[in-house]
């Protein structure tokens, strides 16, 4: 898992937008008391995507105010849910009360950010939190291209790069923000980034949800590039004493990221110039057992219904084993965090999966060892809160190379470490 800490100082932020400002408290830390009860999260999807024709995502309305939590310290975990882009660099920037939208330094860590891995923050530096938002942007493509460069100019290279592809005319009004597509889902090159520009057609076949095919004209070509602006954070929910947790969610879009199942990956109306990439943003829950794992689930796929979370023995045993939540989609549950069941009935030191599940059917399973190890921990504790975050495209749909990602959980700590 890439982590890094956004530390005080002005070198970290240093650059043409942001001189060295007071610290505003930004995630400040708190004494963490006992928990109680509280409400569920807050969707942060609240008008579409943000194809930063200017930047400027949709606001998020702050998660960490919907519960009745005693505060604690706080903390803003980000997952990479993304289904069509194999790895993100992820970039920060304050958006005033104008609706001013000011990049931040350089991207947040040394190496690219891989779908299902989360980064935890904890300060930023150069934002009021009381009266400014905070909005992630993404880049994705062959990000190489970008390395040297602070996120100002990584932006503006990547949406110059979107504005060269011969995809733009195909995208519409869409394409001059920098809505053509520059990744290949999670096909490998020479870059070091799993990316590569490519052609409809190339990213599979429309049976298993990759392109349909070019009889129309001459396939369209995919910028090197992309970038997405997420929905904002709003003024006043990053210093609330709270844990969130922000998840990436949906598809970036842009030429040849089609295919004839694309809306079962990336989410109901989704087209290449009509992407769906947005956001979840909750509040977990800080209730804890000293003999129970406290566990919650964070459902922020946009091609899944409802779901169950079950720990179950891996195959070919039959034992049902122990319900962890049933979520629907944008929900946090359940709400306070659950503390039903102790390290031992989850499995997860026996060898026991995490599955799926719909109407009584596994829609895939995944194995403790791979859902911790996406969030950068090793294994659950007795006594501590985790959350179980879903990303992807529907269940029961496989990865397509170059083009799609497959369904995924990440486990998450609720107080990291």
């Amino acid at each position: 898992m890439a982590r890094r800490g956004l530390w005080l100082g002005c070198l970290l932020f240093a650059g043409a937008y942001v001189a060295c400002t007071t610290n505003h408290e930004a995630l400040e830390k708190k004494p963490t008391p006992p928990a109680g009860g509280g409400a569920g999260g807050t969707s942060a999807s609240a008008g579409g995507p943000s194809l930063l024709a200017g930047f400027g995502g949709s606001v998020a309305s702050g998660g960490g105010h919907g519960d009745d939590e005693p505060p604690g310290d706080s903390v803003l975990t980000f997952v990479n849910g993304v289904v069509d882009a194999p790895s993100l660099a992820l970039c920060l920037a304050k958006v005033d009360a104008e609706g001013n939208v000011t990049p931040l330094g350089s991207p947040l860590t040394d190496t690219p950010l891989g779908y299902g891995q989360s980064l935890v923050l904890r300060e930023v530096e150069g934002i009021d939190f009381a009266t400014e938002g905070l909005e992630p942007i993404v880049i994705a493509g062959d990000l190489d291209l970008i390395a040297d460069l602070d996120c100002e100019a990584a932006i503006e290279r990547a949406r110059s790069e979107e504005a060269l592809s011969d995809g733009e005319d195909d995208l519409g009004a869409g394409g001059a923000a920098g809505a053509g597509s520059g990744n290949a889902g999670a096909s490998t090159g020479g870059n070091g980034s799993g990316e590569s520009g490519g052609i409809a057609g190339s990213a599979g076949s429309a049976g298993d949800g990759g392109s349909a095919g070019t009889d129309a004209g001459p396939p369209a070509v995919r910028s090197p590039l992309r970038v997405r602006g997420l929905p904002v954070i709003s003024a006043g929910s990053l210093n609330a004493g709270r844990s969130l947790v922000f998840v990436a969610n949906g598809c970036l879009g842009g030429a040849a990221y089609t295919g004839k199942r694309a809306e079962s990956y990336c989410g109901s109306g989704y087209t290449p110039r009509q992407p769906t990439a947005s956001a979840v943003l909750v509040s977990l829950s800080r209730r804890s057992s000293p003999d129970h794992v406290a566990l919650q689930v964070v459902h922020a796929s946009l091609a899944n219904a409802q779901v169950e979370l079950r720990a179950r023995p891996g195959f070919p045993a039959t034992a049902a084993g122990v319900s962890i939540a049933t979520v629907v989609q944008g929900q946090v549950a359940p709400r306070p965090a659950s503390i039903a069941n102790a390290l031992f009935d989850l499995g997860s030191a026996r060898k026991y999966v995490v599955s799926v599940e719909a109407e009584g059917s596994s829609l895939f399973m995944q194995s403790w060892t791979d859902v911790l190890a996406q969030g950068g921990l090793s294994e659950l504790k007795d006594g501590l809160g985790f959350a179980l975050i879903l990303s992807g495209p529907r269940g029961d749909l496989p990865a397509v190379p170059g083009l799609w990602n497959a369904p995924t959980v990440t486990a998450i700590a609720v107080d990291p470490e």
